[in-house]
């Protein structure tokens, strides 16, 4: 009988993936065909986000040309060719009022230079890193240094961020843990979402273990807290929902693109920044179920900010779009009272002017913190 029931769970959700994936196959026909077809189309062209084809390309040339006030040069060569850098580029082109961007080039006429690549950076990719920096003008501030870039994954980070007044899950165990303490091991060195949830049972090769914090309401749902750190302002996100303790996009059942983010809060990430040295990142954390404490679990310096299509498309926007840009197309308030953008060109415009720091004071990890 459960053998029967297990299999029909199965068929069950595997049919549902079909459907989804086959809506998904739709969608991106779309949106494909309005890349190349939008004027004869009756979608408005600034409901149309970033993709591959005609449109995208038409404004990327239109950015090549561009030069505003502060110009930032986005460093991603990691993987080989880059994986977000020319989508952020491409919205900071967009949507910023005094700030473009470039990907890999312009570093001699950059007033700001962006580490904009996959962590962990392997030590050949930080020797590029460095000799890449060798062009920039002196006194040019840098935006996550390679000196600090993977910091997040040594073995002292988490202790180093409990030292410094960061809620973290506790990381270090003696034999007393075995078989008591429920713990959350992740993989080392590595992103992604194998992590196994268990008593701890001691010190597993290529994994490491983080003591489990519930964040599972009345309701049986958990929630997990997405805030961005970016030169000094917090800017809080989402927050995702999950009947599964492992929660992230895909276990999701909703999210939530508003949150009130306690001052706290806000304290401890100005903490994380600092004490990691790091001027931009998205942080995750759980709002502990026995008392609403924060926990950090999770930093993340080079961030998705790719948001899901079908967020934004029931409100007739098609293509990619960030992360910062779904709270106004789904016509919920920002969280800060303010647009992403506009706090992003507040931000930039105070780090810009650190670069008249005389380039024999300049710091050798980037700029001091904001």
């Amino acid at each position: 009988m459960y053998d029967t029931l297990y299999c029909h769970s199965e068929l069950c959700t595997l049919r549902m993936s079909d459907t989804l994936m086959l809506q998904k196959t739709i969608w991106r026909l779309k949106d494909n065909l309005l890349q190349w077809l939008w004027f004869t189309s009756s979608v408005e062209k600034n409901h149309i986000g970033f993709d591959k084809g005609l449109l995208t390309w038409l404004r990327i040339s239109k950015h090549k040309t561009m030069r505003k006030r502060i110009h930032i040069a986005l460093l991603d060569i990691y993987p080989r060719g880059g994986k977000f850098g020319q989508f952020t580029a491409f919205w900071i082109n967009e949507n910023s009022r005094v700030c473009s961007a470039s990907v890999n080039e312009k570093i001699e006429d950059a007033d700001v230079v962006w580490i904009y690549s996959q962590d962990p950076l392997p030590e050949t990719t930080k020797a590029e890193l460095f000799r890449i920096l060798k062009k920039k003008k002196p006194g040019t501030p840098v935006i996550n240094h390679p000196d600090v870039y993977n910091i997040y994954h040594e073995d002292t980070c988490f202790a180093t961020l409990r030292e410094a007044g960061v809620s973290v899950p506790r990381s270090e165990f003696t034999d007393g843990d075995i078989g008591k303490t429920p713990v959350v091991y992740k993989t080392i060195g590595k992103h992604g979402h194998s992590s196994c949830f268990s008593l701890y049972g001691g010190p597993m090769e290529g994994f490491r273990a983080f003591e489990f914090c519930d964040s599972r309401g009345s309701d049986g749902i958990y929630k997990k807290y997405r805030a961005f750190y970016i030169l000094g302002t917090v800017i809080p996100r989402h927050i995702l929902l999950s009947n599964n303790w492992n929660v992230h996009r895909e276990t999701r059942t909703g999210a939530v693109y508003s949150f009130c983010i306690t001052e706290n809060e806000i304290r401890m990430i100005r903490l994380i920044a600092q004490t990691l040295n790091l001027q931009y990142f998205a942080v995750d954390f759980i709002r502990r179920a026995s008392d609403s404490f924060p926990v950090f679990t999770d930093i993340n310096v080079y961030p998705l900010l790719t948001e899901l299509t079908e967020t934004v498309r029931g409100n007739g926007y098609y293509g990619r779009w960030t992360v910062f840009d779904v709270s106004s197309r789904i016509g919920m308030p920002e969280p800060s009272g303010k647009s992403f953008w506009e706090m992003f060109d507040e931000a930039m415009t105070v780090f810009n002017i650190r670069k008249s720091v005389p380039a024999s004071k300049e710091p050798a990890k980037g700029m001091e913190q904001v």
